[in-house]
């Protein structure tokens, strides 16, 4: 499923993708990391509530949901929902081409995906575009390290033995603590190597760091980290 919705993700103005079951139940996702599991089975149930409250399930193929910052588009198929976060320019007319083949695909795939049990859904769905995940766990958030891609740029923080995260990861640490902060403290996930560093908030960073701790190679090397490797996050002193 996941690999049919990263194909809709393709399509210009998506911003994310997820299949729902008749009953609100998560059964696939590739939405930004920022987007955490408890909020997206939420907005499963809104979803089947709403369609169901107007009762369009079976007279409605699509739902067009238009906001000031974007789009929610839901497509009904095979008595589950294809849920879609779309930016507000996105081309309903070139999406539903793929809507169509998406839907057919996975009209296919829902019997098997229905007898998941629900935990099993809920571990599947933390990794998201990019392999890029957020992992809650009893407290603890766990993020993915990741590079800029320019390596001045990435050199320059580091020479001040900062971090670089992007407003959006900004505001995601800050609400998962119930704080704001100027500093963190990583943990290498294996090796248990630690340190706290300032943190550089960049507002124009792409969208595919959100949900990431984007390190130059000093901070890199002292937390004996590489591309991808997870890391415990924890708000610094």
């Amino acid at each position: 499923m996941r690999d049919i919705l990263q194909h809709i993700n393709g399509v210009e103005g998506v911003i994310g993708s997820a299949v729902f079951s008749e009953r609100g139940t998560v059964l696939a996702h590739a939405l930004p990391p920022l987007v955490d599991v408890s909020s997206l089975k939420k907005v499963a149930g809104l979803v089947m509530e709403c369609a169901q409250g107007l009762q369009v399930t079976h007279t409605l193929e699509l739902l067009d949901m238009r906001y000031s910052d974007g789009r929610v588009i839901v497509k009904n198929f095979a008595g589950s929902s294809l849920f879609l976060l779309c930016t507000k320019n996105v081309s309903i007319q070139v999406l539903s081409i793929s809507l169509n083949l998406a839907a057919k695909k996975l009209a296919n795939l829902i019997p098997a995906a229905g007898e998941i049990e629900e935990n099993q859904v809920s571990e599947s769905a933390t990794t998201s575009v990019g392999g890029t995940t957020v992992q809650p766990a009893e407290g603890v958030l766990q993020l993915n390290v990741s590079h800029l891609a320019n390596k001045q740029a990435s050199a320059s923080f580091d020479s001040l033995g900062m971090i670089a995260i992007s407003q959006p990861t900004f505001s995601y640490i800050s609400d998962f603590y119930k704080q704001s902060f100027k500093k963190l403290t990583l943990i290498n996930a294996v090796s248990g190597a630690r340190g706290t560093f300032p943190v550089m908030v960049m507002k124009d960073m792409d969208q595919q760091y959100d949900g990431t701790i984007v390190v130059g190679p000093g901070i890199e090397k002292k937390l004996k980290v590489s591309e991808g490797d997870k890391v415990e996050v924890h708000i610094g002193g």
